[in-house]
């Protein structure tokens, strides 16, 4: 027949279609099958089933059938009305509102540099000490920097023991980590303990190794003697009045162990109450107020 070669485009966009489940399948088989004798059927008359009324779909992605609503992210992020709205608040400030899309490049490994500048680069030079040339290449050669550095170890009967550190960039030349590491080196490091309270004192009895500690009136004498031999490079010393115990060694690690094992013995319990005890310099204890009963 006729009918039979001139194809339905309903049919045609139906089969186009993926995912469709079996029931909208076998509607849109109904609703796209030619029209021919109808059959004589007892609910001929009647309203037709269910299952062959067409389905509407929520998504809309079914051409031919009406769609509740469009999703959004079918179209692009910039086509969107919400990005069209401009707010305009206190003294003219304006911003927009809505989504906005961003570009991203995952291919893209390191991110762009800036263009080679080729104007003339002056390398300045700063001395130091040559035992500052024990940072070695990890440090002065190290990755990542924004200056490069350079240095040179030299050894002369004019200049004598020296390095010279150079930079384009001035500032990467005044390193810190250059200064701590010479200072550490030459001065080495020192920290102080603080005594405070009536009848708190450190002193040698009668001298060097043997610390002895007293933390108040009538309290007993601690002896700290093994403190002090602990470690033969840092050396251990108080003042007269003996309020002050000082650490002086090669580098803050080895001081600062030692000086901790010390504060803990020198720090009774009570401490932040009644404020006998021992501290570190500059770091004093927090206060807390007396509890009353």
């Amino acid at each position: 027949s006729p009918s039979a070669s001139i194809p339905n485009p309903r049919c045609a966009m139906l089969q186009r279609t993926p995912r469709l489940s079996s029931l909208a399948w076998r509607c849109s088989e109904a609703l796209c099958r030619p029209p021919g004798p109808a059959l004589p059927s007892v609910h001929a008359a009647s309203e037709p089933s269910s299952s062959c009324r067409p389905l509407r779909l929520i998504g809309g992605s079914v051409p031919g059938f009406p769609s509740r609503r469009e999703f959004s992210t079918m179209s692009s992020i910039k086509d969107l009305p919400s990005n069209k709205k401009k707010v305009t608040q206190y003294f003219g400030m304006e911003w927009f509102k809505g989504r906005k899309d961003f570009e991203i490049n995952a291919q893209m490994i390191e991110l762009p540099k800036a263009p080679y500048n080729p104007k003339p680069y002056k390398l300045a030079f700063r001395k130091y000490p040559g035992v500052a040339s024990g940072l070695g290449a990890e440090y002065y050669y190290r990755e990542g920097q924004k200056s490069p550095v350079t240095y040179y170890h030299l050894k002369s009967p004019a200049s004598g023991d020296m390095i010279a550190v150079g930079a384009t960039d001035p500032r990467a030349v005044d390193a810190r980590c250059i200064d701590n590491y010479v200072k550490e080196k030459t001065r080495g490091y020192a920290t102080q303990i603080v005594l405070e309270g009536r009848g708190v004192k450190a002193y040698f009895e009668p001298k060097f190794p043997h610390l002895k500690v007293r933390l108040g009136v009538g309290a007993k004498v601690k002896d700290l003697m093994q403190y002090c031999l602990r470690d033969p490079d840092v050396e251990v010393t108080c003042n007269k009045k003996g309020d002050v115990v000082v650490l002086h060694g090669p580098n803050k690690a080895r001081v600062g162990t030692l000086a901790y094992r010390l504060l803990k013995v020198m720090t009774p319990r009570l401490l932040p109450y009644t404020g006998k005890g021992a501290h570190f310099a500059f770091h004093p204890i927090r206060r807390k107020a007396v509890r009353k009963k």
